[in-house]
């Protein structure tokens, strides 16, 4: 549950659910994807706020920010930690209407138990459910313009990059809007069985 003291904002919150990435693993996929992220049109990902959404939940009442890492601590309390493979790189959702730059995250049972498990939990706490298949990506651009960048292509084919990252925790996530960018702040860090002890930004689940 949430640690003593901590008290959800009155006011709307935009949330995510993520496994957040060490300091090394963030610093390589930006260089590792340096090319990619550099074409014109792109706007990167800063490497401080790479991560892996498990649930884009999106704007909701503040007051169920308590609520949701309860809930998502219960749902992840009992599962292993286990290790992730990222790799390669693409976009979605075509090289001719690319919109979304990435770099791919291995599917496996264990990262799909963990997702479909925080899912349930997000829509038990009265979230609607997420109608879209999940597809375990690192977003590290985004293209706002119609047509894609020049050299789109031979950019994501050149991307190599391969690590192996240990999910220990799943942290819920307020996206703040700014006019410099997106603000990201880790509110709940909810641990897996067998992840670290040390303390968190945010509140401890």
């Amino acid at each position: 549950m949430a640690a003593a003291g901590y008290v959800s904002p009155d006011a709307r919150s935009r949330l995510f659910v993520a496994v957040l990435f060490p300091s090394t693993i963030r610093e390589d996929l930006a260089r590792a994807s340096r090319t990619l992220r550099a074409l014109e049109g792109v706007r990167p990902v800063r490497a401080e706020q790479l991560h892996l959404t498990l649930r884009f939940i999106g704007e909701v009442d503040g007051g169920l920010e308590t609520p949701l890492a309860r809930g998502i601590a219960a749902a992840v309390a009992e599962r292993p930690s286990f290790p992730i493979r990222l790799r390669a790189a693409g976009v979605f959702p075509s090289h001719r209407r690319a919109r979304v730059l990435w770099v791919g995250v291995e599917e496996t049972p264990a990262l799909a138990t963990l997702q479909r498990a925080v899912e349930e939990a997000v829509v038990r706490v009265g979230v609607a459910p997420d109608p879209r298949p999940y597809r375990p990506h690192v977003t590290v651009g985004r293209i706002r313009r119609p047509a894609p960048p020049v050299g789109l292509a031979g950019a994501v084919a050149g991307v190599r990059f391969e690590a192996t990252a240990d999910v220990r925790r799943v942290s819920l996530m307020r996206s703040e809007l700014l006019p410099r960018g997106a603000r990201h702040t880790e509110i709940a860090a909810c641990r897996l069985a067998g992840g670290p002890g040390d303390a968190t930004p945010g509140a401890t689940c």
